[in-house]
């Protein structure tokens, strides 16, 4: 007798049914192998945050044997729930969603189409991922028609075997579908973009009527200023970008967007700073105006050398943004220009209302800035905020840096430190949307410019806070120039023609005329500097 009677005729009765199963796994292997799935259409681009877009999931040649004991279940998975996820019928929807193929008899046809929607949540890119499921038991439980679930780990082979509560279940990959969810212009924003339009302009009119043309070609006939402040903007802030950019990965959208807001031109407000710190107004629009023009060439000249380290695809720069932004600054200059030449008490008002109208403007940009812009946050990391500190910042100190190392008065070293920190960020924004045809991606890279933007007046205001409370607490007093002036002229004062502004600050000098006010008891007439200070040569 065997000594493992009874136990040999049931390993005798495994080894038979061991082929069977063998048999029927790889049978419904083949089986499956041969069914088409596929979405029509076949990618959704550019689908709108909160909208629905209808797809229609279809098979062919999807025939199942009816001596085949199984129950059939479609899976529609999204990878990331929280840029689209799954609707179907009038459920809620999911990141996944089952239908049951055989309780609608699907699986007795060999061609079928199930209608769903897809539901925009947030910017980005996932995949709708769709799987046939198939279990195997001697009894099947029938199952509801619609059932969901939670994801559970991805599936990347073609066929999976499992136990799951006591039942095999086989899960095959199908088709999926690229979906692409692009950011939906809001109230805010579209109010934000109109608003800037229209103050911006006017703004710059104040700054014409400010301007001294004399200044102006004095600053150019010896373009120091100039050619520091160009080699801080085109040199350094590239080189910085460059460097700080290696925090995200190679080929990374974010850093791609670091990098062109280095290679930007100044702007951004900076004029306005430049006047709310009493810097010099001519220097700095001189500076702007010059970095938009050698943008045209400096940023292709960046871009396509050591932007190819950055990111690999094409870049495209959008000449006509930039040729738009050039023509925004010099034609509303060129009208403050005419209001001083032929309306002069009207110039000396918007002269007068300048700094009032710039500390408003640049709040405004800073707040409303924000709220129109809240879906960045939902974006940021702490890398994200770092960079966008660490761009402007550094900006500012080597600007300042190297201007008080070629000696510059105190009025140009504060224009250039600010025009080299502050970057026009509209620029490379439009860089971003046309490189990625204004798809997600361009979006989400556009994150970093912006952080720049709103972390770029963080030490701008606490720095004007900080002069404000000492002007307050009396340590510069009233009357007493900012630049001490000698006796005798020195180096100091033959740069003091790229300094002056024609902007006068005090009332006293608005009412006057040129620049002259009489003495109350009839003396000569004093000449007094932009900053309402007695200039050398008054008697």
């Amino acid at each position: 007798m065997c000594p493992l009677y009874p136990l040999h005729l049931v390993l005798l009765y495994l080894c038979l049914l061991l082929p069977l199963l063998f048999a029927v796994v790889e049978g419904t292997e083949d089986m499956f192998n041969n069914w088409k799935l596929k979405f029509t259409p076949d990618s959704i681009e550019k689908l709108q945050e909160y909208n629905t877009s209808e797809v229609q999931i279809e098979c062919v040649d999807c025939s199942v044997p009816k001596r085949f004991p199984h129950h059939l279940t479609l899976a529609l998975v999204s990878e990331d729930p929280g840029v689209a996820s799954v609707q179907y019928l009038e459920q809620k929807p999911e990141e996944e969603v089952l239908i049951s193929l055989s309780d609608r008899g699907f699986d007795e046809v060999s061609h079928w189409r199930l209608p769903f929607n897809l539901r925009a949540h947030f910017l980005g890119n996932t995949q709708i991922r769709a799987e046939i499921r198939a279990e195997f038991a001697p009894n099947v439980t029938a199952r509801p028609v619609l059932s969901t679930k939670p994801v559970g780990v991805g599936y990347h082979s073609l066929a999976l075997a499992d136990e799951i509560k006591g039942e095999s279940q086989m899960r095959f990959c199908g088709d999926s579908l690229p979906v692409s969810v692009v950011r939906k212009k809001t109230v805010q924003s579209r109010i934000f973009t109109f608003l800037v339009a229209v103050i911006f302009p006017l703004a710059y009119v104040n700054m014409g009527c400010a301007m001294d043309l004399g200044v102006v070609k004095e600053t150019l006939r010896r373009p120091i200023g100039p050619l520091i402040g160009f080699l801080c903007q085109f040199l350094l802030m590239p080189l910085i970008a460059f460097a700080v950019g290696f925090a995200f990965p190679a080929n990374h959208p974010f850093r791609l967007g670091l990098f062109v807001t280095g290679a930007s031109p100044g702007g951004g407000g900076s004029n306005m700073w430049t006047l709310m710190f009493g810097g010099n107004l001519n220097l700095s629009l001189t500076m702007t105006a010059l970095s938009s023009l050698a943008a045209f060439a400096m940023m292709p000249l960046w871009i396509f050398s050591l932007g190819r380290l950055v990111y690999s695809e094409d870049i495209v720069i959008p000449y006509s943004k930039i040729l738009v932004t050039f023509g925004a600054l010099i034609v509303p200059l060129a009208i403050g220009l005419l209001i001083t030449r032929y309306l002069p008490r009207v110039s000396k008002f918007l002269v007068r209302i300048l700094k009032p109208l710039a500390l408003c403007l640049l709040l405004f940009i800073l707040v409303v800035g924000v709220w129109a812009n809240l879906y960045i946050f939902q974006l940021m990391t702490w890398k994200v905020i770092v960079v966008g500190m660490a761009l402007p910042w550094l900006g500012f100190a080597f600007g300042c840096t190297i201007a008080r190392l070629a000696g510059r008065p105190v009025e140009d070293v504060t224009a250039i430190a600010i025009e080299t920190g502050l970057q026009n960020t509209g620029i490379s924004i439009f860089v971003l949307w046309f490189t990625f045809d204004h798809g997600p991606l361009g979006d989400m890279a556009s994150v970093v410019p912006v952080a720049v933007a709103m972390m770029t007046p963080i030490p701008l205001l606490a720095a004007l806070a900080i002069q404000k409370v000492r002007s307050l607490l009396g340590y510069q007093t009233e009357g007493r120039c900012p630049v001490a002036v000698s006796a005798e002229p020195n180096e100091m004062d033959m740069k003091d023609s790229e300094s002056k502004q024609k902007l006068v600050k005090d009332t006293e000098a608005n009412d006057a005329e040129e620049g002259i006010d009489e003495d109350r008891h009839g003396a000569k007439p004093i000449i007094k500097s932009a900053h309402g200070c007695p200039l050398k040569g008054n008697p």
